[in-house]
Order: structure tokens, then sequence, then C-alpha cells
């Protein structure tokens, strides 16, 4: 399992690679607002899982594997996020960082449960956008 910073940087860098370009360290440390020595450390971590490629000292790719993990998890992210704004009315750095939080702290169990009322939620169904045809 993944610490809570790993997740962190895979979904950064999901984000950041925008459909699997290769990304910078420097971006990554700038997008969490963390040192270039953290990034460093945690992206040792995530290639030792075989999230990530990288060339040393070098730019940054998601694996397949990578992709996949991260995806899963930004799917969720939305979700929590979403719901925690719309049906609990945070407001957006709050949603933000809770939906963080579950998908790092929470046991497998308690965000499946979370995930679970998030999709059962009637008005979740209103807001999300419709999958193209």
């Amino acid at each position: 399992m993944l610490s809570h910073s790993c997740i962190r940087y895979l979904l950064a860098i999901y984000q950041l690679s925008d459909g699997g370009a290769a990304v910078r360290s420097v971006d990554i440390a700038r997008f969490l607002g963390v040192s270039r020595a953290s990034v460093v450390k945690c992206l040792k971590k995530l290639s030792g899982e075989g999230l990530i490629q990288q060339e040393y000292y070098g730019s940054v790719q998601l694996t397949p594997l990578g992709i996949r993990q991260a995806n899963r998890a930004y799917t969720e992210y939305t979700l929590l996020h979403s719901f925690l704004r719309n049906h609990l009315g945070l407001p957006p750095q709050s949603a933000h960082s809770d939906a963080i939080c579950v998908l790092c702290c929470f046991s497998p169990e308690g965000r499946e449960c979370l995930l679970q009322k998030a999709l059962a939620d009637p008005g979740q169904a209103e807001r999300r956008p419709k999958p193209s045809v």
C-alpha cells in the first residue's frame, strides 16, 4: 500500500502529465509546494513500486501500472471531492484536503463505503457529466 505522500505525488504526476507526457521533478515540487529533495525521495519509492520511469535527475513518466493506479485514485478523488462539496457543503479547499485524506488515510473498507455513498447520492448523478457517444 502506498503512503499518503506517495499517493499525493502519483496524483500530481497524473494531473501534470496531461495524458502521459513526461513531467519534470521541479514542476512536481512546485505543484505540491514541497522541496525538490522531497520529490526525489518519493520518486524513488514510486519507481521501486514500478509506477514511474525516471531518467537520472530527469523527467518522470507513469508506467502502464502507474497510469492505472493514478487513474483509479484520481477517479475516487473526483467522486469524493464532488460529494464533499455538493452533499456536505464543504468549501473547495476543505473538500480537496479531505478527499485526499480519505484516499490516503481511511481503511479500504471506509473509503469504499464513502465512495458508495457518493455514487448513491441522487443529486450526484445529475451533476456528473454524461458520457459522450
